[in-house]
């Protein structure tokens, strides 16, 4: 009879720890250009050592900027990502992958598929502050770097 009575309450136990258990949702797209805690994005530098950029700062220009503004090349594990940013009257109207990450192999695959919805979310945002493309971290974290820093050569 107590073997019973334990076997009851211990499964009413686990029965309301289950019933109580909160999970825990996926949340808001990560942005491309936030803070991982990551090592910052690194150019060759004289003699070959690697150099560590700051962030870019974002200075204005007229409304009115005009041109096509390459961004710098960001270096990836995979390769080096560079974009150009197509400007006309101070709004972000295309833009150009000038560089991506190694081409063949499943690099190649990866950026097939994720640079499309890297300048789709650009040019329905106007801005570098786009969304990871999810199995494309890296590429969709050059391209948005590279992006930002085309978008304040142009001053916007």
């Amino acid at each position: 009879m107590i073997k019973v009575a334990v076997s009851l309450v211990s499964t009413a136990v686990g029965l309301v720890l289950l019933l109580s258990f909160k999970s825990h949702t996926a949340g808001a797209p990560k942005s491309a250009l936030a803070d991982t805690g990551s090592t910052p994005a690194s150019t060759a530098g004289p003699g070959g050592a690697a150099t560590h950029s700051p962030s870019p700062r974002r200075t204005k220009r007229p409304r009115g900027a005009h041109g096509t503004f390459a961004g710098e090349p960001i270096d990836t594990p995979y390769g080096t990502m560079q974009v150009a940013a197509v400007v006309a009257n101070g709004r972000l109207t295309g833009v150009t992958v000038l560089r991506h990450t190694d081409v063949g192999g499943r690099s190649a695959q990866i950026d097939a598929a994720a640079l499309p919805v890297l300048k789709s979310e650009a040019m329905s945002a106007h801005s570098a502050d786009i969304d990871v493309v999810s199995g494309a971290t890296y590429t969709s974290r050059g391209y948005a770097r590279s992006l930002q820093s085309a978008l304040d050569k142009a001053g916007i």
